[in-house]
């Protein structure tokens, strides 16, 4: 272990030229292994930085892709758009849980997702109280996500119940301990290490037979 760590050593009190060497290499290395992982993971596979951290029931969710605009006045989604947000939910799933109902006990016909306020309305209208949007004419811009019938009913449960107790910042209601966490659920972006390990043999690989192609010519 001490021999593979070496390399990696930042500080030390007697280094050879070889030694800096190796210790530079490895650093490059594993830089080049960070950049490839942020890449593949976000340009690759298409996924959201922001979906790594569990999801809140009063923002946006961590499997949220597609957002529609939602009206400034507070109203439910259209016919349209409830049609254009249940294909949302079907392919991608929904965007807190990321659930995509296919074993829901539901009839093949009927709606399986919400359009889903973000931020939920009872927020956005504590935050448009607040005096300085009032003087300024700022409000709340939202969109409609599409959100399964669980995660709506246990997301209305927890604004009804803040609501009613005064909650100063419902924004926070649904985030921390109560947020839902999603770390055992299998996604794409979870490929990410096996496709960098993969790429990462790869480039190893190709360079060992580099370094011997050079010891052998070196030889003659």
């Amino acid at each position: 272990v001490e021999e593979m760590t070496r390399p990696m050593k930042i500080f030390s009190a007697d280094m050879n030229r070889r030694e800096r060497r190796e210790r530079k290499e490895v650093w490059m290395h594993a830089a080049r292994i960070c950049i490839l992982g942020l890449l593949t993971y976000k340009t690759i596979f298409r996924s959201n930085y922001s979906s790594i951290s569990p999801s809140s029931y009063t923002a946006r969710g961590s499997f949220a892709r597609i957002g529609i605009p939602a009206p400034p006045n507070f109203n439910y989604a259209t016919r349209l758009q409830r049609e254009k947000l249940e294909q949302i939910g079907r392919w991608w799933g929904c965007h807190t849980c990321g659930s995509r109902m296919i074993l829901s006990n539901l009839g093949k016909n009927k709606p399986k997702f919400h359009g889903d306020h973000i931020p939920p309305v009872s927020v956005a209208k504590q935050i448009n109280s607040r005096w300085y949007r009032q003087k300024l004419g700022w409000k709340v811009s939202q969109k409609f996500y599409a959100q399964c019938r669980n995660c709506s009913n246990k997301q209305g449960g927890m604004l009804s119940k803040a609501v009613n107790a005064g909650h100063r910042n419902l924004h926070r209601v649904g985030s921390g301990e109560n947020s839902y966490f999603h770390g055992r659920r299998l996604r794409i972006g979870h490929l990410t290490g096996g496709a960098v390990a993969v790429l990462s043999v790869g480039n190893i690989g190709s360079t060992d037979d580099g370094k011997e192609g050079e010891l052998v010519e070196a030889s003659r």
